[in-house]
């Protein structure tokens, strides 16, 4: 593994290479101040870590002072640019892309030229965020981890359902066998498809989307696919709804002020009336970070091109637990505070296991 030192001036690889500045510039959804100037590189996809790789795009700037990340939100206005027009005319006016799924399919029509809502977008996309694995075997793109996330269920904090239930449990009623949970009314929500979380959420169910379409699952409700991943407001008048709910993004919704004051990113606090449930006694967080020894955990991504890993932008950014997504800090309270865990995500620094890779590792690939 290489070793990098990176320093608030230089990171000494050459005019394209990089610094992490000092002091973080204002950002929110997208990157605020609009650009230009551009960074370097453009992301789209996972709502579950835009707010993340906002933070990063505050905080990690080139030796110029030029803002090295864009990422661009899962919500936000029905259009974006990720790219000057004069240096590539193909990146104004591309569709959104909402999760990460359509967040992969643009990394996959940036690469390939293939249209990506109607428009060719070659070039203008160079990863993506996803908080799924991939979707089919090859070694085209790799998924390189930066965080580690917890899924449970929200509830409504006036519902009268436990605050600690079992895996069981909880999968009985997504899987449409049981409709209370001691003794209480349920009612399972299913945020919108093409969400890695969904993905994600459904697989710990034992659910297929073939079997939901097929309608072997009725007592699912999706709202007519209206639920946006991690919005606890959906909760609000029904004490009888649970809603699969990321832990990274509840605690950065809680921990929105810190971000503001260290990073500049505003981060909107979507919780609603929600509280998080614990599975099986273990609570999701603990001490106010994210309790990585959580029964349902899961490792988050940045998609990037296999073949451009050994770009030294994304190799000094991404790759390596040396990398800048994984060792960069901000002050919180007068202490170094990691920005993955600022933002609500445990850190890993080695793999441990299946599925549970450290940070930074480059093993695992897909072709989509």
């Amino acid at each position: 593994m290489k070793v990098r030192t990176f320093s608030a001036t230089l990171l000494g690889l050459g005019a394209a290479v990089l610094s992490l500045a000092l002091t973080a510039s204002p950002a929110q959804a997208d990157p605020n101040p609009a650009p230009p100037p551009y960074g370097a590189l453009a992301g789209v996809g996972s709502d579950t870590t835009q707010d993340a790789l906002n933070g990063f795009g505050a905080v990690l700037d080139d030796s110029g002072g030029n803002p090295i990340l864009d990422s661009w939100d899962a919500r936000g206005s029905s259009t974006i640019t990720t790219k000057a027009a004069a240096s590539n005319a193909n990146c104004t006016g591309l569709v959104r892309p909402n999760g990460s799924s359509q967040g992969r399919d643009a990394l996959i029509a940036s690469e390939n030229g293939t249209p990506w809502q109607g428009k060719t977008i070659t070039g203008c996309v160079d990863f993506a965020r996803s908080s799924a694995g991939p979707r089919s075997a090859g070694s085209t793109y790799t998924y390189v981890p930066f965080g580690v996330d917890a899924v449970t269920v929200a509830i409504n904090s006036n519902s009268l359902l436990p605050t600690n239930v079992t895996f069981t449990q909880i999968q009985r009623v997504y899987q449409c066998l049981d409709t209370t949970i001691a003794g209480e009314p349920v009612t399972p929500l299913l945020i919108q498809s093409g969400s890695g979380t969904r993905q994600f959420w459904l697989a710990q169910m034992g659910i297929t989307e073939a079997d939901i379409a097929g309608g072997l699952y009725p007592c699912l409700e999706d709202l007519n696919n209206t639920i946006q991943e991690h919005d606890g407001t959906v909760l609000a008048g029904h004490e009888d709804y649970i809603l699969p709910f990321s832990v990274g993004q509840y605690i950065a919704q809680s921990n929105s002020a810190a971000i503001a004051t260290a990073t500049g990113v505003t981060v909107t606090d979507r919780r609603g009336p929600s509280t998080l449930l614990s599975i099986g006694g273990t609570a999701p967080v603990t001490g106010g970070v994210l309790n990585t020894n959580f029964p349902i955990v899961r490792d988050v991504y940045n998609v990037l091109p296999t073949a451009d890993l050994t770009n030294p932008v994304i190799d000094a950014n991404f790759t390596g637990n040396d990398s800048a997504l994984c060792t960069k800090t901000v002050t919180v309270a007068g202490t170094p505070k990691r920005v993955t865990e600022l933002f609500g995500f445990g850190y890993r620094a080695s793999t441990v296991g299946t599925g549970k890779l450290g940070c930074g590792v480059t093993t695992l690939t897909g072709n989509s």
